[in-house]
């Protein structure tokens, strides 16, 4: 292929693309990750390096049956938002701190780091050609995956030599309706083992806890609370989000170990608290314990965090028999709302930023 012939290709893929996305839709309601908006970047990792970026479209492609991807689970993503409100934005949320733990979770699973300046030129070019298509109502973000994924065929169990790194989006609404959500306390399954791959954002680790997500729904709840994998006592944390509770005006979570995630949402949630004077403890938190304080009304809310469901607070845990703990919410200036008011606030553009955790998508 010659120059021209080159630049021609180039010329009619980016005519293509922005084809694709002036004809692209989104559809009501949201929900959130049913719709897949037309284009991704793309790289691809060969011969012990990166390949460059590129922009194209979001649709099916060839892969083999013998990728390691799928027998031996060499995957990894990241979810994070974009958001764009009353004419300001679009804007990302501490897009630095996902593009690092996105290599943290490649160094455990054994897959090679990709530069953060990548990650990060991958996730802006996917928002900015978005730009119009990113929804502003209140709750309403588009919801971005970057992921990574094994792709050299054959069935020894080896690392992968090639892998490709996508980067994905979606318009979607909150994770979860308005109201408070009901959580199944998982007593039998366990989430993630000490020094397994719970503290990183593995495929498997989500997987496996499918079953037990549709054993809570089956019950009338919600979501799970994961307990500590050994002894069946400590909170670890819910389904794809962390774990907080307020007993005696502290506002408590679980220590970070090798099978609870370091949320990014979490980490923002106690920065904000701090900020309000709230006393905050990372600690171990036994799940009898915490049940008799939302008995005796020591404990006056629960809430779970993460990227995708933001700040919701907790109605009840429960057991599978039935037995249902409520928290009674009587007060009026809930900590989880002040806090979900501050970080929306934060990333929607309409409060100040003095952690500067929001980013501008500009060209």
């Amino acid at each position: 292929m010659n120059k021209l012939t080159s630049q021609l290709s180039l010329l009619e893929i980016e005519e293509s693309l922005e084809a694709k996305i002036s004809n692209y839709q989104v559809s009501k309601p949201l929900g959130f990750g049913t719709q897949i908006a037309p284009v991704m970047a793309k790289a691809v990792y060969e011969d012990g390096k990166w390949g460059p970026l590129e922009m194209t479209a979001c649709e099916a492609f060839d892969i083999h049956p013998a990728m390691k991807a799928f027998h031996y689970g060499q995957q990894i993503f990241e979810g994070m938002k974009a958001y764009r409100a009353k004419g300001k934005g679009p804007f990302l949320f501490r897009a630095d701190q996902h593009a690092k733990r996105f290599n943290m979770s490649a160094e455990r699973m054994a897959m090679p780091s990709i530069p953060e300046d990548t990650f990060l030129e991958a996730v802006t070019n996917v928002v900015y050609r978005l730009k119009e298509h990113v929804p502003q109502e209140d709750g309403e973000s588009l919801y971005l995956r970057p992921l990574m994924l094994a792709t050299e065929t054959g069935l020894h169990l080896s690392p992968s030599t090639s892998y490709l790194f996508l980067a994905m989006a979606s318009p979607s609404a909150t994770y979860f309706s308005p109201g408070k959500v009901s959580a199944l306390i998982e007593r039998t399954d366990a989430r993630a083992a000490p020094g397994g791959t719970g503290a990183v954002k593995a495929a498997g680790n989500y997987g496996g806890s499918i079953r037990s997500s549709i054993k809570a729904k089956d019950l009338g709840y919600q979501q799970t609370l994961w307990l500590d994998a050994v002894n069946k006592k400590n909170i670890e944390e819910f389904s794809g989000m962390n774990f907080f509770a307020c007993i005696n005006n502290k506002l408590l979570t679980p220590e970070l170990n090798s099978s609870i995630l370091p949320g990014i949402t979490r980490s923002s949630v106690l920065k904000i608290a701090e900020s309000f004077d709230v006393e905050c403890k990372e600690q171990d938190i036994n799940i009898d314990e915490l049940v008799e304080a939302i008995k005796s009304e020591q404990c006056t809310e629960i809430f779970a965090c993460g990227t995708a469901a933001v700040i919701s607070p907790i109605s009840s845990l429960g057991e599978k028999d039935g037995t249902k703990y409520e928290l009674s919410y009587k007060h009026e200036d809930l900590l989880w709302k002040r806090i979900r008011e501050e970080l929306v606030g934060i990333q929607l553009g309409d409060r100040d930023d003095p952690y500067s955790w929001r980013s501008l998508v500009s060209f």
